[in-house]
């Protein structure tokens, strides 16, 4: 009996200690943009650590979207931020005709491109070094990635982000 009074006062002894630690520390705030893309990412495109500030999420007729900005760290106020957005639309259809609206806003302009064997579909557009663009499509699902000012971070790093998480949009 001794012997299980003091199996019971330990478990009960370290489960308050257990509890008490878990409500000491905050816990951490879940952003669905920033955790889409990573940390990760935004150190890849932009060459150092950032913080990432979660944009919340919206909604109406044309859908959801979560956005999620990032800065570096060791930046100032001229320094590149990168803007990103997932959005999920209540159908293809839907999805297909945002994107359309995106494309034609775009297609007449200096630096823009088809991104041809990405997704359903994908564009980029630069106006370096002011701006980079891109945005992809699967599904119901697209995301939009810009870097402004575009000054030191490459294009081709951002498309290398957007298809990474190309099969994330799957899910």
């Amino acid at each position: 009996m001794t012997m299980i009074l003091t199996i019971l006062f330990s478990i009960l002894f370290l489960s308050a200690d257990a509890g008490i630690a878990k409500t000491s520390v905050p816990t951490a705030f879940k952003s669905v943009a920033c955790d889409f893309f990573t940390h990760d990412n935004a150190m890849k495109v932009l060459g150092s650590q950032s913080i990432g500030t979660d944009g919340g999420m919206t909604e109406n007729a044309e859908g959801r979207s979560w956005k999620c900005t990032f800065t570096p760290n060791d930046g100032g106020e001229s320094s590149p931020r990168l803007y990103f957005m997932i959005m999920k639309s209540p159908s293809e259809e839907a999805a297909k005709n945002s994107f359309q609206v995106i494309r034609d806003s775009n297609k007449m302009h200096n630096g823009f491109e088809e991104w041809s064997g990405i997704a359903d579909e994908a564009i980029a557009h630069s106006d370096a070094p002011n701006f980079h663009f891109v945005m992809v499509r699967k599904g119901l699902k697209t995301i939009r990635i810009k870097v402004n000012p575009a000054s030191g971070v490459s294009l081709d790093s951002i498309k290398a982000a957007a298809a990474s998480l190309v099969p994330k949009m799957s899910m």
